[in-house]
């Protein structure tokens, strides 16, 4: 795509976090963008906020994991809009820490059936229309750096290694049907979001989760949430990368360039054929002074 502006997108996850910050870049540059949520009442209250500021957005309440809310996003942009020529499939959450033998299936299933089958999903209803259409669009699947890394066992990094791969298999299939359609691998660093509190929409039918026990445990995850606020990049920042990688056509995206020597070191063991290499402790400090248009 050469030009956002008078074109649509849909963005799911939209919010908060990295799904927000999209939706504010996309809606200053003069796209309508459809928000979809499964945080009824916030999803409200930020549409609002963007509508009374004069930006043309419309809130549609969306669990990516049922089909027939997709199917009812599609129509709902359809109807307000006309053709969609961006989807950013970024509804996400971060749980399934630990060993993974320790993860309760019920996890597992949430995790995955959010962050890899909603991707799935989302391009299973709004490619198929995208094609139809035939006027030049893009997606976005956001997955992490995690998805890119080695490291301990986590069903999250897992889910994300499964988008990086999903997005490829789409960029081939895409180029193969000549389609007018671009694709983007978003990679966030470490992003000033709501992930690690994701429990806030874990949920109800789904069996409780022990809680942060210890005095350990309680402290480790609170200095995580602190490093979260004060290292990670702003969602809006984020939102502006990816504007400019879908003008640009640009497939993978990192927001952080401080991860790339852990990915250049997964992919050096692999070529060497020897074990993997811890990738150590995240860094102390980040640079979030990438340049943006």
């Amino acid at each position: 795509m050469d030009v956002l502006a008078g074109k649509t997108a849909v963005v799911t996850g939209a919010a908060s976090g990295i799904g927000l910050g999209m939706t504010e870049a996309f809606a200053n540059r003069g796209m309508n963008v459809v928000m979809a949520d499964v945080e009824e009442s916030v999803l409200e209250a930020q549409a609002t906020r963007l509508q009374d500021a004069n930006l043309p957005v419309t809130a549609c309440l969306t669990d990516v994991t049922r089909k027939a809310h997709l199917e009812r996003l599609l129509a709902t942009t359809v109807s307000a809009y006309g053709n969609v020529h961006v989807l950013c499939n970024n509804a996400g959450v971060g749980a399934g820490g630990g060993p993974l033998w320790k993860v309760s299936e019920a996890d597992w299933q949430w995790i995955m059936s959010v962050n890899l089958d909603g991707v799935v999903a989302g391009i299973r209803t709004f490619v198929p229309h995208m094609l139809a259409h035939g006027e030049a669009s893009h997606v976005v699947n956001t997955s992490s750096i995690a998805g890119m890394m080695t490291g301990g066992g986590s069903v999250y990094s897992v889910s994300k290694h499964a988008v990086t791969r999903l997005s490829e298999g789409l960029f081939f299939d895409l180029e193969a049907a000549a389609a007018n359609i671009g694709v983007t691998c978003l990679c966030p660093g470490i992003i000033n979001t709501n992930i690690i509190r994701s429990d806030r929409n874990r949920p109800a039918d789904l069996p409780a989760r022990d809680g942060l026990a210890t005095l350990q445990q309680r402290e480790s995850r609170g200095s995580f949430e602190r490093y979260f606020e004060e290292q990670g990049m702003a969602p809006r920042q984020a939102g502006e990368l990816v504007a400019d990688a879908i003008l640009t056509n640009k497939f993978y995206l990192f927001t952080q360039d401080e991860f790339m020597p852990r990915i250049k070191s997964r992919f050096d063991s692999i070529l060497a054929e020897t074990n993997p290499v811890s990738p150590g402790a995240l860094p102390t400090t980040l640079r979030n002074d990438k340049g943006v248009a």
